[in-house]
C-alpha cells in the first residue's frame, strides 16, 4: 500500500466532506491574532498555551503537515515568517487562500512529512505539527527530518493522539454504538534474565 498516496487522497476528499481540520480561520479570527489574540490547536480540545511560543516576529516558522489553513495563517499574523509543508494539495489550497484573502505572506510546499530534503539544516526557528504524525508508518524519519531542519535551540511542537480512539469505529460511535475495531494484545520480549511484556496494538477487521 503507498501511504503517502492513500493519506493525500483521503485528505483531499476532507476538504471537500469539510472536516474541521480543513476549514480555514475566518478574516474576523486573522483580525483578532493582529491584535495578539489567538488560539492555536495541534490537538482538537485545548489550544497551545501562549507562553510556550518563541517571539513570533520574524520568526522562521515550519507548519508540518499543517495545511488546512488554520495554523498557517496565525503564525504568519503574528509576525512569523511562514512556510507550510502538507501532503495534500487541497489542504495547501487553504493557506493559500486565507493568505490571498487577507494579505499574509505563506510559502507552502507539497510534500512527505518524513523526506523534507527540499528544506535545508537549520532553517526554522519553531515546528508546529499536528497529530499527522499517526498517518505515518514509522514516525522516526519525521523527528530525524525536524532536528535537522531546526536551528540550534529551535522549537519543536508537536500533537498526539490517544491510540485507544482507535478502538472504535468513529462513524458508529458517534451514533452510539461502541463497536470495538481493534484489539489490545501483549508481546512477549526475551531478554537475558526474564521476560517483559509490551502492548502492542493489532488491527481488527
Amino acid at each position: 500500500m503507498d501511504v503517502r498516496a492513500h493519506n493525500r487522497f483521503a485528505w483531499n476528499h476532507n476538504v471537500e466532506k469539510e472536516n474541521p481540520w480543513t476549514i480555514p480561520v475566518t478574516s474576523e479570527v486573522v483580525e483578532q491574532a493582529r491584535g495578539g489574540r489567538f488560539a492555536l490547536f495541534l490537538t482538537p480540545t485545548k489550544p497551545v498555551p501562549m507562553n510556550w511560543f518563541p517571539d513570533l516576529r520574524e520568526a522562521r516558522t515550519l507548519c508540518l503537515a499543517s495545511g488546512g489553513g488554520q495554523q498557517g495563517p496565525l503564525l504568519a499574523v503574528a509576525g512569523a515568517f511562514v512556510t507550510v509543508f502538507d501532503n495534500s494539495p487541497r489542504q495547501l489550497s487553504q493557506d493559500r487562500l486565507v493568505a490571498e484573502r487577507d494579505g499574509l505572506t505563506i510559502e507552502t510546499i507539497e510534500g512527505d512529512m518524513a523526506d523534507l530534503s527540499a528544506i535545508g539544516n537549520d532553517s526554522f526557528d519553531l515546528i508546529a505539527h499536528l497529530r499527522s504524525n499517526c498517518f505515518v508508518p514509522d514516525v522516526r524519519p519525521v523527528w530525524r527530518e525536524c532536528f535537522r531542519v531546526l536551528r540550534p535551540g529551535g522549537i519543536l511542537m508537536a500533537g498526539f493522539g490517544n491510540p485507544l480512539r482507535y478502538l472504535f469505529d468513529d462513524e458508529r460511535s458517534e451514533n452510539g454504538n461502541l463497536t470495538v475495531r481493534c484489539s489490545t494484545v501483549t508481546r512477549a520480549t526475551p531478554s537475558a534474565s526474564k521476560s517483559t511484556v509490551e502492548p502492542m496494538m493489532v488491527a481488527g477487521s
